[in-house]
């Protein structure tokens, strides 16, 4: 497992720190092991799929900087989220994606 640290900051404000094992043998999956929002939500252990479109958005951060935002979106009161609506979420936009290729 090589883990690096990468910061997603989308459009509409909402924003992500990740830590990702690069060497994951599934290609699918980049597993992605911790998922944070500042829009104050934590989700944790969520394996997230690859995503071209917020590839485009991410940059790599080093360690400290992870753990530094990390601490300052504690301090502004992140809280736990709930894994399964972040699964349901997946799922939907993964089967949205397979009919518009089917249907292609």
């Amino acid at each position: 497992m090589k883990l690096t640290y990468i910061r997603t900051d989308f459009p509409n404000g909402r924003s992500h720190i990740l830590i990702r094992d690069s060497e994951s043998p599934n290609p699918e999956l980049v597993h992605f092991l911790l998922v944070l929002s500042n829009n104050g939500t934590l989700w944790v252990d969520v394996f997230w799929p690859y995503d071209e479109e917020s590839e485009r958005i991410t940059r790599r951060i080093s360690e400290q900087q992870f753990w530094q935002t990390f601490r300052e979106w504690r301090l502004q009161g992140i809280v736990l989220g709930d894994n399964g609506r972040v699964a349901n979420m997946l799922a939907r936009k993964r089967l949205t994606k397979k009919h518009r290729e089917k249907d292609a």
